[in-house]
């Protein structure tokens, strides 16, 4: 028995091993957009008032303790390390109570690397919080320690301590305790199980009563669920059914003599084919939820957030994020580079202007201030991150633009709050730092790129926002500010987007005012659009239209007039050719 349980312990250690190299290599190289994503959700604060916002209710504590993890999320080697330590964990501790519920410890390895595979599969999905995880594993982690000891005084003091771990671990708590009365039921038998089970059944009912009614005051849902995935995602929900049932049977799944009876089953080499077909099938599901216009935009709002403009454009130009938010971000950065209206339709439009200004509402709450904050409406901006903040509560960008727009705008007191907030982080006490300087040193702000340029493009009048038509704010604001390229740029861009030729033309005039040496390409080529509909150039405001894009238009006129004789061949062909001219897209979008 002492060679089988030694043969075995090493088989599940280099189980345990080969599933953290899996799962590692999956979040690091593959799946890291969850993590990053996770870690935007949520900013962890060193605070007596942060922590105060988890004890006051059931299960905050587990709540806590995975946001705590969660901020290292954003470093990608911890983040994936962390993580991948925390899904191997469940098959150690299933080995240690298989070995002590079946002594001898003839259990086929399968059994105990399943959970883990579960829980991978259900990571995968990136509303699937760390907190999920470390519930499963204080399941584990308590029903291992009723098993350790067959002492009676051991026995009720882990049934007495239980209100405890309800307070921990929330509704994970409920979940250990059908696990502790089913099995115990089944297992113990006789009058002593009987006697443990009604016990626990007293102290559950009591517990809940006492915290819904007198503690917490917590609505009974809350009571009864809370922290729990309770995710709508068919998958998702199926993967957690299936690892809550199998963990509340584990322990009978191990009493069985499977073992005894198919000893083939024990032998090393059915044991690692085992965990090898399991890891498969993980990894077969794994690709089929894989979503990689999900890891795109994330990967695309990642670079945005940290401000690497080109490397944005060039990633959604090479693999576009084929959705609102992607083309969104994209013309967020092409704006903060200078570069709407000379490479707008490189990337993909489909959106209309509805891709420029996102409207108001809490589906684009957390993403729709970036407009704003880039054409110098820092106000509106403000406003946008501090209803995100109420909302959602703090997370690391809603924080960052409160502090840089009430830099912005001179409120150095606010600031103050917003970058003691950030000090008190791990990941993002160091832009604290050189906020902080700006605080003690006001006129600092005219020495950093950011906020001096944002600081120069405010307007220079009042007017109220009108959040309900966003686009109709541009007018407003170049009345306030004409030299203000960036609202220009998105305002043309809107004029070009909804194919509005006519008042492009009587805003052409103004691109010397504003501080242009040539026309952009995409106004370019809608000059050559009016003028080869009318014979006549509007005013061009003492700037001519370029050589290259007068050829280029002859050129895409010549294709056009050839490939119309194919209708039914005509936008494909065009598209190979010219795809990413505003010629393209006033004819065939």
């Amino acid at each position: 028995m002492d060679r089988i349980r030694t043969i075995k312990g090493k088989g599940i250690f280099i189980s345990a091993g080969i599933f953290f190299l899996a799962a590692f290599g999956y979040f690091f190289f593959v799946a890291n957009y969850v993590l990053y994503f996770q870690e935007t959700q949520s900013l962890f604060v060193f605070s007596a008032e942060y922590l105060g916002k988890y004890i006051l209710k059931p299960g905050g504590l587990l709540e806590y303790t995975g946001r705590f993890l969660t901020q290292f999320y954003a470093d990608r080697l911890t983040g994936s390390l962390i993580l991948s330590v925390i899904l191997t964990l469940p098959c150690v501790i299933l080995y240690f109570i298989a070995g002590r519920i079946k002594r001898g410890f003839s259990f086929p390895l399968l059994f105990i690397m399943i959970p883990s595979c579960l829980m991978l599969i259900m990571q995968a999905n990136y509303y699937h919080l760390m907190e999920y995880n470390i519930g499963f594993i204080l399941i584990l982690g308590y029903y291992q320690l009723s098993v350790l000891s067959d002492k009676k005084f051991y026995k009720i003091l882990v049934l007495v301590i239980w209100p405890l771990f309800y307070y921990l671990a929330g509704a994970y708590a409920l979940i250990f305790a059908i696990m502790y009365i089913l099995n115990n039921l089944i297992l113990t038998r006789g009058k002593q199980g009987l006697f443990h089970s009604l016990i626990l059944l007293v102290i559950v009912a009591a517990s809940f009563l006492i915290f819904w009614k007198i503690l917490f005051f917590q609505p009974v849902e809350h009571i009864l669920f809370f922290p729990l995935p309770l995710l709508e995602n068919t998958i998702y929900r199926s993967a957690f059914i299936l690892l809550t049932v199998y963990l509340i049977f584990y322990p009978l799944i191990c009493s069985t003599n499977i073992g005894d009876k198919y000893s083939w089953l024990n032998k090393r080499i059915f044991s690692f084919l085992s965990v090898v077909f399991v890891l498969m099938v993980g990894a077969l599901i794994l690709v089929k939820i894989y979503s990689p216009q999900t890891a795109r935009v994330v990967e695309l709002e990642k670079l945005i957030f940290n401000e690497k403009w080109q490397e944005a454009i060039n990633y959604q130009e090479k693999k576009p994020a084929k959705n609102l938010i992607g083309v969104y971000f994209y013309n967020i950065a092409l704006s903060e580079t200078n570069q709407l209206c000379d490479r707008l339709f490189f990337g993909n439009q489909d959106f209309g202007s509805g891709a420029l200004v996102l409207p108001w509402g809490d589906e684009h709450l957390n993403r729709g201030a970036y407009f704003y904050y880039t054409v110098g409406l820092i106000k509106e901006a403000q406003r946008w991150s501090y209803e995100e903040m109420v909302v959602y509560g703090y997370r690391p960008e809603n924080i960052k633009l409160l502090a840089k727009t009430s830099l912005i705008n001179g409120d150095f007191r606010m600031a103050e709050k917003y970058i003691n907030i950030l000090k008190k982080t791990i990941y993002y006490r160091d832009i604290a730092k050189e906020y902080s300087k700006i605080v003690s040193n006001p006129d600092l702000v005219y020495s950093d790129p950011e906020l001096s340029s944002k600081r120069k493009i405010l307007p220079k009048s009042r007017f109220f926002i009108q959040f309900n038509e966003p686009q109709n704010n541009l007018p407003l604001l170049l009345s306030s500010q004409p030299d203000n390229r960036k609202a220009f740029e998105y305002y043309i861009a809107g004029l070009l987007l909804t194919k509005n030729i006519e008042v492009v033309m009587k805003n052409i005039g103004k691109l010397k005012e504003a501080g242009y040496d040539h026309i952009p390409r995409f106004i370019e080529e809608a000059v050559l659009i009016y003028y080869n509909s009318t014979k006549s150039y509007p005013d061009l405001g003492g700037l001519k239209v370029s050589s290259d894009t007068q050829e280029r238009f002859t050129k895409y006129f010549s294709a056009f007039v050839e490939a119309r004789k194919d209708p039914s061949t005509l936008k494909e062909t065009m598209q190979k050719k010219f795809g990413n001219t505003f010629w393209f897209y006033y004819h065939f979008k």
